[in-house]
């Protein structure tokens, strides 16, 4: 494993998990785990939720964590930054929130449609989703 290959590893999920689908959350659980493992656990049947490239890019990450020892945020411009965003927009996957029950409102997404154009916080939970 060569940092190159970690770095760009990185950059593919972060941009993955800055989205809106399965595949992000998987990305999301991918990345934080590698950023603080007490706080994040990956659980591996998601890596399933993923096509083949970002498959690959999520065992690159694993293997770039723990073959060099580099903290994935320090691979990217602006890392603490982005994983500070990521660590917040994924909460509901924390260690400490994984087994509260999802909100029945919005199904744990923390959002709801108002129309077809209009997506807002979900009142019942605050954007939580639990």
């Amino acid at each position: 494993m060569d940092k190159e290959t970690y770095s760009q590893a990185v950059s593919q999920l972060v941009k993955l998990a800055q989205g809106d689908t399965g595949g992000s959350r998987v990305a999301a659980q991918v990345l934080l785990s590698a950023y603080n493992g007490e706080a994040w656990q990956l659980n591996v049947v998601d890596l399933c939720a993923l096509d083949k490239p970002n498959y690959q890019a999520a065992l690159d990450v694993i293997r770039g964590r723990v073959e060099l020892y580099i903290e994935p945020h320090t691979l990217i411009a602006n890392g603490g930054r982005i994983f500070e965003e990521l660590w917040h927009r994924w909460e509901r996957y924390h260690v400490e929130n994984r087994a509260k029950p999802l909100c029945s409102a919005c199904s744990g997404s923390g959002r709801m449609w108002i129309d077809d154009s209009t997506e807002i916080e979900c009142k019942s939970c605050g954007g939580k989703g639990y």
